[in-house]
């Protein structure tokens, strides 16, 4: 099996050396990440600026291309240059795996993940990806995530969880825990955050703003992701990045025809 490993953290985060370290028994691995963090970054790609990519020394004898651009750039530019030209005999990935991310992944906070981005964008390519966060509360601990990654990528490879098109969403919960109370297959919430802006003011007299969202996220309902990871247990969300609403799209049709413009 191919692997093509990514990030939003940058190349150099403990998070991504994790994976690696990992996923390296499950076959040949290829790392392709942004040259520093690009959290937040949603899907946003480079246009107006070129796409600096340097060959880089990875701790566990692991080869890795740092680019100095976004998530969803490395991926792109993974599968239409650097595989095909500098691993041709890797080809192209069977799998894309985006983290360790330091901090969950869940609810709104999906569509502004750089690390989710990375692996919607191995979906346009048609290619089977998993995104991986690491929940946060006190302490970070990536052997913990690391083991809990391995575990649970071999599970997904081995009963063909994993669709081209699609994106599986994995969530580790915080390592408090020590290990997850079991895995749970949930939606994504859409609870609204809390954002809020602290104001401040600089030492030129300047107003400016902050953001200072609420990064506890709290969901009143028991079946979605934040919830579960806030109680403990590993969870698994499907993705696709078809944002249509399917189901409006008859009532549109029945108001539309009968106007003109």
């Amino acid at each position: 099996m191919n692997i093509l490993i990514t990030n939003d953290d940058g190349i150099l985060a403990p998070g991504i050396h994790a994976l690696a370290n990992a996923v390296k028994d499950f076959g040949m691995i290829s790392v392709v990440a942004p040259e520093t963090p690009q959290s937040a970054s949603a899907h946003s790609i480079t246009l107006n600026d070129p796409l600096m990519c340097t060959k880089v020394e990875l701790p566990g004898n692991i080869t890795g291309y740092s680019v100095r651009g976004r998530p969803a750039d490395c991926v792109k530019l993974a599968m239409v240059e650097i595989c095909p030209s500098q691993c041709p005999h890797r080809g192209k990935p069977d799998l894309v795996i985006s983290g360790i991310n330091a901090g969950a992944n869940i609810g709104i906070n999906v569509l502004y993940s750089g690390t989710v981005a990375a692996a919607i964008e191995s979906a346009f390519f048609d290619i089977p990806a998993i995104a991986i966060s690491l929940a946060i509360k006190d302490k970070v601990d990536f052997d913990y995530a690391g083991k809990i990654a391995k575990s649970v990528i071999k599970l997904i490879v081995d009963n063909n969880m994993t669709k081209p098109g699609y994106v599986l969403n994995v969530n580790i919960p915080p390592c408090e825990y020590s290990w997850p109370k079991g895995i749970k297959v949930v939606p994504q919430s859409t609870q609204s955050g809390k954002d809020h802006f602290e104001k401040r003011e600089d030492p030129r007299g300047r107003t400016y703003y902050w953001l200072a969202g609420d990064e506890n996220q709290t969901s009143e309902d028991s079946r979605t992701d934040i919830s579960c990871v806030n109680d403990g247990y590993l969870t698994i969300t499907p993705l696709m990045f078809d944002l249509t609403a399917h189901g409006n799209i008859s009532e549109l049709n029945g108001i539309v025809s009968k106007c003109s413009i």
